[in-house]
């Protein structure tokens, strides 16, 4: 007992070093348990948008493999017909942040889309990975000048 009161002041001092530590390391679990969800939570919001895709492309075949882009573009169905486009480019976007691997898939998925992805140039709210995919895109399948 003489002990612990001859070296009170001592354990105090670790006890507070040992609380802060676990403190701090707390932290850090909390941090990376947020950073987790984030990261499952966009995962899962790719893959519904990239479900949601396939949900309209079924919905919507003469949508998904056009035999004329630029009719479709044109036509009464053109809002429609771009907002496809759009909602496959989005879905691309989702998916591309959250997983490697995709790009050749959405390349493919854009090929019957080619006169609309070519006409309408550059699309706003690109992330890297998409500016790249389309880019890399444009670069090897649009003419110089746009079929629509």
């Amino acid at each position: 007992m003489s002990w612990f009161k001859r070296n009170a002041v001592g354990i105090e001092a670790g006890a507070a070093v040992v609380t802060a530590c676990v403190a701090v390391i707390a932290l850090i679990g909390v941090k990376v348990q947020l950073d987790e969800a984030d990261r499952i939570a966009a995962a899962t919001s790719a893959r519904e948008a990239y479900r949601s895709h396939l949900t309209l492309s079924v919905s919507h075949p003469d949508f998904a493999t056009p035999v004329d882009a630029c009719a479709l573009m044109e036509g009464e169905t053109a809002g429609a017909y771009r907002a496809f486009v759009d909602h496959l480019l989005y879905s691309a976007e989702q998916m591309l942040e959250v997983s490697e691997g995709w790009e050749a898939t959405f390349t493919d998925a854009l090929m019957p889309h080619q006169a609309a992805i070519c006409a309408v140039g550059q699309h706003l709210g690109e992330t890297d990975a998409m500016a790249t995919l389309l880019k890399q895109f444009r670069a090897a399948n649009c003419p110089a000048t746009p079929s629509c």
